[in-house]
């Protein structure tokens, strides 16, 4: 069973149609239709929970936390595809995966890495490429306390970008006023 690859694709298939759909459907005329995706895999009890006088299908799990909050992490990032590090290391090199950073969520001492799905391996467009090379060198950067220089790559691609939008004002912050040596490159998201 490939739960995690059926999932990213199933991901993909969403993004795919709902952009068809906002592009043309008579129905959709006027509107833009948006959604996010949170991807987590682990165990969960999944089935009818409840008692007879009331019950509803459900999934509860720690597992099921974490991707509630992944959904919630694309409003901040920008991004409508966030997944967590166990479900990219699942899924091998079957798709094209960008590292996020490592946030820490409501219900969870432990930071999670996070990785937006750009496409199926080999089917990410030159522009999603370069903005990960470039968002990537200015993680890098980001991570050693490096800010002046995870600007600049950040910013080779912040235009166009959400995420290197994000990171480029929060280093060029960090550049201005360093902080302490507790400091560390987990962002922390209270809420979903």
């Amino acid at each position: 069973r490939d739960h995690a690859g059926n999932a990213a694709r199933a991901a993909l298939g969403c993004r795919t149609r709902l952009d068809e759909l906002n592009k043309g459907s008579a129905a959709f005329r006027g509107y833009t239709v948006a959604h996010r995706m949170g991807l987590n895999s682990g165990a969960a009890l999944v089935g009818n929970i409840g008692s007879r006088r009331r019950f509803n299908y459900s999934v509860m799990s720690d597992a099921v936390n974490v991707a509630s909050r992944l959904e919630g992490a694309n409003k901040y990032y920008g991004t409508t595809i966030i997944a967590s590090e166990m479900t990219v290391a699942l899924t091998g090199s079957t798709f094209a995966w960008r590292e996020l950073g490592a946030i820490r969520v409501q219900g969870r001492a432990a930071p999670v890495k996070i990785y937006e799905l750009l496409a199926a391996a080999g089917q990410e467009t030159p522009q999603q490429a370069a903005s990960a090379a470039a968002y990537a060198e200015g993680l890098s950067y980001w991570r050693k306390r490096e800010f002046e220089a995870a600007a600049k790559c950040f910013a080779q691609v912040a235009g166009g970008d959400t995420p290197s939008t994000l990171f480029l004002s929060r280093a060029s912050v960090l550049a201005n006023d360093p902080p302490g040596p507790d400091w560390e490159p987990v962002n922390a998201l209270g809420g979903k």
